[in-house]
């Protein structure tokens, strides 16, 4: 019992720094998404945004659900249709296959955002105009593969599953890299605030007297 209240609290405190690292994400790779997409021919009739362009071949079909899914929750009033609004009602694995290979500059009809976007998504892994450090290829697979296992742990806290079983240090390590990658703020914030590692020390063993008071019956509880 103890180890499941701490599962449950490394879950908790663990989907923040994911939060935060959703939230991040998107917003750089929207960010450097409409640096890079050419939209002159592109037709925008409800959504000024190449996510809603219309009769497109940018978006794959799945993509392109989540678009109109994401677009079915803003409702009618104009002021909640915007690019802004949309953004943030697509889910975390529409960002992570964005960085997939359809999605690279190598398909005519695509938005061809990699690997030429990835210094924009993180500039303080491969620095903007940086003759020395420039991505390519490879690097997109690395990046796709990174945020394809960040997914999976974040799917297993939203499904309740255990997680302590994992290589928990590395995973959270792995999400902190990418972060500052992005954000050196935000990493410090998180690193500074975050509750994770001191539940991930803590182990189990220091939820064992929440989990005898859990088995005890009512009466004993008072006693």
């Amino acid at each position: 019992m103890a180890r499941y209240i701490w599962n449950m609290a490394l879950c908790g405190t663990l989907h923040s720094s994911l939060h935060v690292f959703e939230v991040t994400l998107r917003n750089a790779i929207f960010t450097t998404s409409v640096k890079l997409v050419d939209t002159s021919n592109l037709v925008m009739p409800d959504i000024p945004c190449w996510l809603d362009a219309a009769n497109s071949t940018l978006l794959y079909d799945d993509e392109a659900a989540e678009v109109r899914r994401a677009k079915s929750y803003l409702g009618t009033d104009r002021k909640q249709r915007t690019p802004g609004h949309l953004v943030a009602k697509l889910g975390f694995g529409f960002w992570v296959q964005l960085t997939a290979r359809a999605y690279n500059e190598l398909r005519a009809d695509g938005p061809r955002l990699w690997p030429r976007g990835l210094s924009g998504v993180f500039p303080f892994k491969w620095p903007p105009g940086s003759k020395k450090i420039v991505a390519d290829h490879g690097d997109r697979e690395m990046v796709f593969a990174r945020l394809h296992k960040i997914r999976t742990l974040r799917n297993r806290i939203a499904h309740h599953e255990a997680i302590w079983e994992l290589d928990l240090e590395r995973e959270y390590g792995g999400i902190l890299e990418m972060l500052g990658w992005m954000s050196p703020r935000m990493h410090s914030a998180v690193s500074e605030l975050d509750r994770f590692p001191v539940v991930l020390a803590a182990g189990p063993g220091s939820y064992r007297r929440e989990a005898e008071l859990l088995l005890r019956t009512p009466s004993e509880r008072t006693t």
